[in-house]
């Protein structure tokens, strides 16, 4: 039909009593297009020449894409989904969450996946779902993890920087401690790593590769140690263990150092920290890491209710640890005192503070050593710069954190970092930004950052309540 031949019956129509009733829309669309059709000079007003379409919904939302849509995963390694494209915000869902645990609200584009443990390979089905409902499927496939536990790091003579110790270490026997491994400048050490099946049966043969990440140390490759590198090879022994023999630096100050064990079969890999505690003239010089901590609040005139973890070396223990201001705790083991003991090299102490209204401060510890030689940090809070906010706002406090000297596995300095969640509407989830190097722990209004490895950088609290409100926090962790 032409529009010469418009019938306007067409736009009456018939309701279910039998009346008639006029069709808004339909009239409205055709009376545009008999209009066109009468006037041929304004065609181009009315789809031609270009013009928009008045009736055009506009651009097509983006479709939503994952990448990588198939993988495999090994148990407790990190692996990340990227969001490509689509409407946030996501979600996340998966078919077995003994397996593969996710986060049910994704901030920002990246997914995490940490499998836990299994036996066999296990296949697990993540779905994430954009703002409209539509949804991509990922194929996961979970494998055992092979490298079981931590590396040992056994220091080949006796061990008088780091934990007491019964005797020499060997690449079969390591030396008894009673506490964090540390490894004087200037000496050597193995770094021992066993490779299993998850069965736990060892696996020989295998090739392992060891990598220096951070730290002031190198592998020896040779009998005079001549081509130190930072990244060897190795095979595994009928025992199934690697290992592989390293050097610290002469005179090397007293730091944190990692190292890295990498499965060249699966590609799973582990991270461990040890410390490198300073030597001068056959003694271990007495050392604090970190050597300060700074907590800052978001609210004026509010503390942050904090917490951070020093490790003693060197000198001669036991130490004892004092703070300048009864309002920095100290305790150890969870024991409160003033003065507090540390009983051995590479001991811990916790200084903290509770959350009350104060102006910000700063507290000189000073440990001290039996001869009597001591050494002072920092442990420093400061308020916020923001009003204090109404009930209903979601905040984290503290705000910011910084910690020196930085930080590692759960015997490291600056390990947890205390938070407290304020108004908005529960039920909470809090994340963090970086789950390879760290986790969020704890329920309700109180969650705890643990550091799981060495880091330096920062490092994002995310909080979101059940109204979709985020908040965050920063901690900052510097060499």
């Amino acid at each position: 039909m032409s529009v010469l031949d418009f019938d306007p019956a067409a736009l009456i129509a018939v309701n279910h009593k039998g009346l008639a009733v006029l069709s808004i829309s339909r009239t409205f669309k055709s009376l545009m297009l008999l209009a066109c059709a009468a006037t041929l000079g304004l065609l181009a007003g009315c789809g031609g020449g270009g013009a928009k379409d008045p009736f055009d919904t506009g651009p097509a939302a983006p479709a939503l894409i994952v990448n990588p849509t198939s993988l495999n995963v090994y148990s407790n390694l990190p692996t990340v989904v990227t969001i490509s494209s689509g409407v946030g915000p996501f979600q996340v869902f998966t078919s077995d969450g003994v397996v593969l645990p996710v986060t049910p609200v994704v901030s920002g584009s990246l997914v995490t996946l940490v499998p836990s443990n299994v036996t066999a390979d296990t296949t697990v089905t993540v779905t994430i779902q954009d703002a409209l409902g539509r949804r991509v499927a990922v194929d996961v496939t979970v494998k055992p993890a092979t490298l079981v536990g931590s590396t040992d790091i056994v220091p080949v003579a006796n061990n008088t920087c780091g934990a007491a110790s019964s005797g020499s270490g060997t690449p079969s026997t390591p030396a008894a401690s009673a506490g964090p491994t540390g490894v004087c400048s200037g000496e050597t050490a193995f770094a021992r790593t066993t490779v299993r099946t998850a069965n736990t049966s060892v696996i020989p043969n295998r090739q392992v590769r060891f990598d220096v990440v951070y730290g002031n140390f190198r592998f020896v490759t040779d009998a005079n140690g001549a081509n130190p590198t930072t990244t060897v090879t190795l095979v595994t022994d009928q025992n199934g263990t690697a290992n592989a023999l390293f050097k610290t630096g002469e005179g090397a100050v007293s730091q944190a150092a990692l190292i890295r064990v990498t499965d060249l079969v699966t590609g799973n890999r582990v991270d461990t920290q040890f410390t490198i505690v300073q030597k001068i003239n056959g003694a271990a010089i007495l050392s604090v890491v970190p050597g300060g901590y700074v907590g800052k609040t978001f609210a004026k005139g509010e503390c942050g209710g904090t917490s951070g973890d020093f490790l003693v070396y060197g000198g001669r223990p036991p130490y004892t640890a004092r703070s300048s201001l009864l309002a920095v705790r100290l305790s150890v083991n969870g024991v409160q005192a003033d003065p507090v003991v540390i009983p051995v090299s590479g001991g811990r102490f916790t200084a903290s503070t509770s959350l009350q209204i104060c102006t910000g401060y700063e507290s000189s510890i000073v440990v001290t050593d039996a001869d009597g030689r001591n050494v002072t940090v920092t442990y420093k809070e400061e308020e916020g710069t923001n009003e204090p906010p109404a009930p209903t706002t979601l905040i984290v406090t503290p705000k910011t954190v910084t910690v020196t000297g930085c930080t590692g596995t759960p015997a490291a300095p600056g390990r947890r970092i205390d938070f407290r969640i304020i108004g908005g509407t529960p039920s909470y989830v809090a994340q963090t930004s970086r789950p390879d190097v760290s986790r969020v722990v704890g329920t309700g209004t109180t969650r705890v950052l643990e550091f799981t490895a060495p880091y330096t950088g920062s490092v994002t609290l995310e909080v979101s309540d059940s109204a979709s409100v985020q908040a965050t926090a920063t901690i900052t962790c510097d060499p």
